[in-house]
């Protein structure tokens, strides 16, 4: 349990960013939580940022909600403008609170995060960030990896997945201790301790897994409370349970450097069973709740607003990191969310600002032979899905698809065009660094 927060006085003066783009009911269950906080309200100040919503939800706040200052934009500028606008100006301020608009938080999450602010280096901390759903959960925990011949390290793969007697494989999620089979989309390779996990109903459900291994090895297989041991080979082999309990799904326990210089959240679709209930030092921090020390925005600056919204927060926390800024991971503040609520993860829009701004990130801040690898796949990757749909229109007796071309270059055009922007930050973050690439990289971490 976190030490109370000292009682200054004046209390820190909090300013709490909402980014609003139609948002309706979202968003104004965002707000409800926040005007709930356990905080003198004097002290707290909530911004919402609206980026040209339509569905009239500022008529709504201007009406309800006279307590909350609203910025209105006549363009939808995204989430790192969106803050950007409501961090302009900071006089007054001592800490900047993001938080998603589809988020929930806990009445008591902002105190907590303020303890670790007593330390003068710390210029984020973040609270355990969970999905807004609860679920049931099966465990998969094999004894000894195996390494395939694309140097992976697996245990178990899963084939099926059966729930009370229906298919579910395409339905149920795997968290990122899988490795999706390529040459079969439905099968899912484990990598130590990993989960399936899908949203929980009332009752037992009984659950069939087809599981096979690429040599002999025991996995443990069930709830997190009653895994039971099965041995298995490369044959077909069904392990059934049953699961009750319910969960929470972890979003985020802080963000972290993985392997391959990309950025991601610490515990990302993993139940939470206590894995992450103790405070840490993280790499980096996630924008969809955090706090924010006002020295530090002042020192390391705000968002690149070229990037829209994805990996904003993972640059700036880089940029930070490598001027000697510390993060802290606090668990005992909780927020709920919904994840990529407005943006949908895994469709091409979000797929191209997060493949888009992971290279511009690296352009910006890794090591120069790191970037210019980040750059040259994006033209590799460009140059092969061309001369695919080259090919395949070919042997339809059809020229290329303009549309299609115009799709698949895209990403190309557009990382071109922010290399400029990058390339001259870069140059001017290299004179603040005061922690070297090196230091950066060891705190690469692998799932």
């Amino acid at each position: 349990m976190s030490t109370p927060v000292p009682q200054l006085s004046p209390r820190p003066v909090v300013r709490v960013v909402v980014v609003n783009f139609d948002g309706g009911d979202v968003t104004r269950r965002c707000i409800d939580s926040l005007l709930a906080t356990n905080y003198p309200a004097d002290r707290l100040e909530i911004v919402v940022v609206d980026n040209a919503s339509v569905d009239g939800f500022n008529w709504v706040l201007r009406e309800e909600y006279p307590q909350v200052r609203l910025i209105q934009s006549d363009t939808n500028e995204g989430f790192a403008r969106g803050c950007n606008l409501a961090m302009r100006d900071l006089e007054g301020v001592d800490h900047v609170a993001l938080i998603n608009n589809d988020a929930i938080v806990d009445p008591d999450w902002l105190e907590p995060l303020l303890v670790p602010m007593v330390d003068p280096t710390v210029g984020a901390v973040v609270p355990k960030l969970l999905l807004n759903v609860w679920a049931h959960a099966v465990l998969l925990h094999t004894d000894r990896l195996h390494r395939l011949p694309d140097d992976r390290l697996v245990g178990a793969r899963v084939d099926r997945v059966e729930i009370d007697g229906v298919d579910r494989t395409d339905w149920v999620r795997f968290d990122e201790r899988f490795w999706p089979d390529d040459d079969d989309e439905r099968g899912h390779w484990s990598k130590g301790v990993a989960s399936v996990w899908w949203p929980a109903t009332e009752g037992s459900r009984d659950v069939r897994l087809t599981l096979r291994a690429a040599t002999d090895v025991t996995v443990d297989v069930g709830t997190p409370l009653d895994p039971q041991a099965h041995r298995i080979g490369t044959e077909p082999t069904v392990v059934s349970c049953t699961t009750a309990q319910r969960v929470r799904i972890v979003n985020s326990a802080g963000g972290g450097l993985f392997k391959g210089w990309f950025g991601g959240d610490r515990g990302f679709l993993e139940p939470d069973l206590g894995q992450y209930d103790e405070p840490a030092e993280v790499f980096a921090w996630c924008g969809g709740a955090v706090l924010l020390r006002t020295a530090y925005l002042l020192d390391v600056g705000l968002f690149d607003p070229t990037f829209f919204l994805y990996y904003e927060d993972f640059d700036l926390s880089w940029r930070g990191r490598s001027s000697g800024w510390t993060y802290r991971y606090e668990p005992t503040s909780v927020v709920f969310h919904e994840h990529a609520y407005s943006s949908k993860a895994g469709s091409s829009f979000f797929r191209f600002w997060v493949d888009r701004n992971r290279r511009l990130t690296l352009v910006k801040n890794a090591p120069a032979a790191v970037a210019a690898r980040a750059c040259a796949g994006a033209f590799k990757e460009c140059g092969s899905d061309l001369a695919r749909h080259t090919y395949h229109q070919a042997r339809r007796l059809r020229p290329p698809s303009p549309d299609a071309t115009r799709e698949i270059v895209k990403p190309v055009v557009s990382l071109v065009g922010g290399l400029p922007s990058a390339l001259r930050e870069r140059r001017r973050l290299a004179r603040r660094r005061t922690v070297s690439h090196a230091d950066i990289a060891r705190w690469t971490i692998t799932k």
